[in-house]
């Protein structure tokens, strides 16, 4: 119940809820007030416009994703690639099977196993509403990517980063442990990490922001694909400030 309540909350503080809400309040007032609909309207359109733009999303997302270096081949004897998203369809090959970020956390957490041939590859995530569970998916890939099974170690039942920062807590106490997540979501992963006890080396990978020039035209103009960065990042922002204060 709480998880599905955070979820919920979480999903309804992201940028485009709020101003579609904002939107809806002016559809209200205006009949009523028509002034401070008219506002609301501004409010929102502006707003929509700022956090659509590539110069927000890098404003935002680039003091997450630069917090931790790259993984630069310390010793490690394990490897922990977060869970992220999958679909089973079976009419799709097994490089379809994870989302693209999924693909790129498991490559990155692949290419540090390799690196260090005695140290397991450790892959968490539930099933959502899926047949298997997203750890479940990634040993898929793995292995058919050439990742021997012996070394693929699975924890099926976390449902976010908290319970996996539990569960690898308790399975890899003393080790030494690479963690590998999307940069953006490395500095909450690894604060949770160290709040249950396992001191980690992030390994941050799927990096997007990249600092725009700000004369060319195009950085002012709006784009689905800085909208969905500043999406990610402010939901990083958000669960970073719920994590801290939970603890």
């Amino acid at each position: 119940m709480l998880f599905t309540l955070k979820k919920v909350l979480g999903a309804l503080l992201m940028p485009v809820p709020i101003v579609f809400l904002i939107y809806l309040l002016a559809a209200i007032l205006y009949r009523s007030q028509k002034r401070l609909a008219l506002v609301c309207f501004g409010v929102a359109t502006s707003g929509f416009y700022l956090v659509s733009l590539p110069v927000t999303a890098w404003l935002v997302a680039e003091p997450l994703e630069h917090r931790f270096a790259q993984y630069a081949g310390q010793a490690v004897d394990a490897v922990v690639v977060l869970g992220g998203y999958h679909r089973s369809d079976q009419r799709l090959p097994i490089s379809s099977l994870l989302s693209a970020t999924s693909m790129v956390r498991l490559s990155e957490g692949m290419r540090i196993a390799r690196l260090n041939p005695e140290a397991s590859l450790n892959l968490s995530g539930y099933n959502g509403r899926d047949a298997i569970s997203n750890a479940q998916a990634m040993a898929q890939v793995a292995m058919a990517y050439g990742m021997s099974p012996e070394r693929i170690t699975k924890a099926e039942e976390p449902k976010d980063t908290g319970d996996e920062a539990q569960h690898w807590a308790e399975v890899l106490k003393g080790q030494r442990v690479a963690l590998v997540t999307t940069a953006s979501h490395m500095p909450r992963a690894v604060y949770l990490f160290e709040q249950a006890g396992l001191r980690v080396i992030p390994a941050p990978t799927n990096f997007e922001s990249g600092k725009p020039d700000f004369t060319y035209w195009k950085t002012w103009l709006p784009s689905a694909h800085a909208l969905n960065l500043t999406t990610k990042a402010w939901h990083e922002h958000l669960g970073l400030i719920w994590a801290k204060l939970r603890a």
